[in-house]
């Protein structure tokens, strides 16, 4: 039988999002300190730093609140970034990963103290991950990747060997893994949803299906235009990542949207479950596609991964359910209640960058699967370097964000990189 007939096109997390007062459409002229292009986790937690800074603040969002990224994600807040601590040493000396390292942990206390402090309804849970090793030489990767955290950073991560593995996963496909603690599962949109009621009760104006159309710069002040408004500040924020279009020309250049998707199985027996991931663990593989994978509060299985090509039809989802089941047999049959996809904002480096326009507009993305965190942090960072002049002078900052070679044909760029990570996986 197909497992994929029964299904929902609608996302888990939509399915399941608490409800809020939806935001007004924006009519008329609006005015505000800072206005801020999206209401994903970087425009809401700009917005909630920057009213509790003082500052007035308005967001406009094309869709809905956690729309895009935020809302559609596999709900794992992780530390460390897409490259290794190992090659953040190697590029930028010990002491700064060590930094960066730390900001990321810090990213993740912020997201827990925002989450107690609103009292946030969003599943958070301290749940920890382990990175399971693809190839059998990933593995020694991660090996020295464990020792270099522990040793250096005073970190506590280990290692499980392939007969091990069946202590935090079945399957009979990765050779090892890297368990670390320090992660937590949550309801992502619920998340989104939350930190924007936070934003509005400290007077942040969140309208929704406000699609910006246009930035005019003035002397000291700037205006965005939506369909039947305006919004006038003397800052702005763009916090729209891989949804960004060409709303304005630095993000355009720099930032390739990929595709991410993912299924979510029916809740499944308790006795599943605890077979195929015993211990409640989120689950990435270094595979160059990354799957990942964890258990929600309802015993459903959230797999994501495989295919990074947009326009892709519904048969793709097929692949992802394939390459769920190769890699933990035990869920074969299941059935899958919802699918879902969205874009995710990468960088040339695939490092985040916090940056400000010739314009004046300050922006911050390319999370690269890293963002339920960072992208909190940031949020926080950009206010603070609104408000001061300062945002703390860390890397992300630092690093300019470098333009992609035809930029202007992205869908080639993706497919180009999907054959590229295809070859990868099988040859190296």
């Amino acid at each position: 039988m197909d497992q994929m007939n029964r299904m929902d096109t609608l996302s888990l997390w939509t399915a399941t999002a608490n409800s809020y007062e939806k935001g007004k459409v924006l009519e008329g002229k609006e005015e505000a300190d800072v206005v801020i292009i999206g209401a994903g986790f970087t425009g809401l937690s700009s917005a909630y730093h920057l009213q509790k800074l003082g500052k007035s603040v308005v967001v406009l969002e094309q869709e809905t609140i956690g729309y895009g990224a935020s809302g559609r994600n596999g709900g794992m807040v992780l530390p460390g970034y897409k490259p290794t601590m190992q090659q953040l040493a190697k590029k930028y000396g010990s002491e700064e990963a060590r930094q960066l390292n730390d900001l990321s942990l810090f990213g993740i206390e912020l997201v827990k103290n925002i989450i107690d402090e609103h009292q946030i309804n969003c599943d958070f849970r301290k749940t920890g991950h382990i990175v399971a090793a693809y190839k059998a030489k990933h593995f020694e990767g991660l090996k020295q990747e464990s020792e270099y955290l522990n040793k250096h950073f005073g970190y506590e991560s280990r290692v499980l060997d392939r007969s091990q593995l069946h202590q935090e996963i079945d399957s009979p496909f990765y050779h090892g893994c890297l368990v670390d603690d320090a992660s937590y599962s949550f309801q992502p949109l619920n998340y989104a949803i939350g930190l924007g009621e936070a934003a509005k009760s400290l007077g942040a104006r969140i309208f929704e299906h406000s699609k910006a159309l246009s930035i005019v710069y003035g002397q000291n002040s700037v205006k965005v235009a939506t369909e039947k408004g305006s919004v006038t500040a003397k800052d702005i924020i763009v916090a729209t990542d891989g949804y960004s279009g060409k709303i304005m020309s630095e993000l355009n250049k720099g930032v390739l949207p990929i595709s991410a998707r993912i299924i979510a199985t029916e809740p499944l027996p308790e006795s599943v479950v605890n077979k195929v991931i015993p211990k409640d663990r989120m689950v990435f593989d270094t595979s160059s596609f990354l799957y990942y994978f964890r258990r929600t509060p309802d015993n459903r299985i959230v797999f994501g991964g495989g295919d990074i090509r947009p326009n892709l039809d519904d048969a793709v989802y097929q692949k992802v359910y394939k390459a769920m089941v190769d890699l933990m047999p035990k869920l074969a049959g299941s059935k899958i209640d919802y699918r879902w996809g969205g874009f995710i904002g990468v960088t040339i480096d695939t490092f985040p960058i916090i940056g400000r326009s010739k314009e004046g507009a300050y922006f911050a993305t390319g999370y690269t699967g890293h963002g339920a965190s960072l992208s909190t942090l940031f949020g926080k960072l950009l206010a603070q370097w609104i408000v001061t002049g300062d945002a703390g002078g860390y890397r992300f900052e630092k690093e300019r964000l470098k333009s992609f070679p035809f930029h202007n044909q992205k869908t080639m760029l993706v497919n180009l990189a999907h054959v590229g990570f295809k070859l990868v996986d099988i040859f190296a």
